[in-house]
């Protein structure tokens, strides 16, 4: 007999191999069902119903990234730090696609509204993390004095996730950028602003 752990790792997985393949309304939990190898009322059972599914992929998301990010180690230097930042964001983009086809996808307001709520978490914590280490950096005078960490933040954050949209879905040679491409022409100026 299979874990409850393992049961829902083999369902989680299948949601998000079908949410990101045909979108989150158009996935049933019969189909889920065939994709897993599990009974559909496995599925009831453990998650209560599809949104509780989506939650779940969602939370599942959240923790990861912010395993990631907890792992970052500054080393007070804007530029060093900040590249590291999007490099951590980067190593999830996988499951970023995953998480844009599922908000993207849900057609019901009151679902997509408990599930803004959740995706809302992923944003503050990121945007906390980064406020603070900005605010470190303001305190040490490696930034200006005339900016605002939290809006700083959260453009570091808009900047990041652009750069993930037009990669992902403008296929065109111009938008496709390497990582390093991306730190030379993004994260450099933006350092660039904050300390002159």
């Amino acid at each position: 007999m299979k874990s409850k752990s393992a049961t829902d790792e083999k369902i989680m997985q299948a949601f998000a191999q079908l949410v990101e393949q045909q979108g989150y309304s158009a996935t049933t939990t019969v189909q889920l069902a065939q994709t897993a190898g599990v009974n559909e009322s496995t599925i009831f059972r453990h998650f209560g119903d599809k949104l509780g599914l989506a939650t779940g992929l969602i939370v599942r998301y959240r923790k990861s990234l912010m395993d990631i990010i907890a792992d970052f180690k500054p080393v007070w230097d804007l530029e060093t730090d900040l590249i590291d930042f999007s490099r951590c964001f980067r190593k999830q983009w996988p499951k970023q696609h995953v998480m844009i086809m599922l908000m993207s996808t849900v057609k019901d307001p009151a679902q997509k509204q408990k599930l803004h709520a959740v995706t809302h978490q992923i944003k503050n914590g990121i945007q906390e993390q980064i406020t603070q280490y900005l605010e470190q950096m303001q305190k040490r005078g490696r930034i200006r004095e005339d900016v605002n960490p939290e809006q700083i933040a959260l453009n570091f954050i808009w900047l990041n996730i652009g750069q993930f949209w037009t990669s992902r879905f403008w296929e065109n040679e111009q938008h496709q950028l390497s990582d390093e491409r991306f730190y030379e022409l993004s994260i450099r100026p933006f350092v660039h602003l904050l300390t002159t």
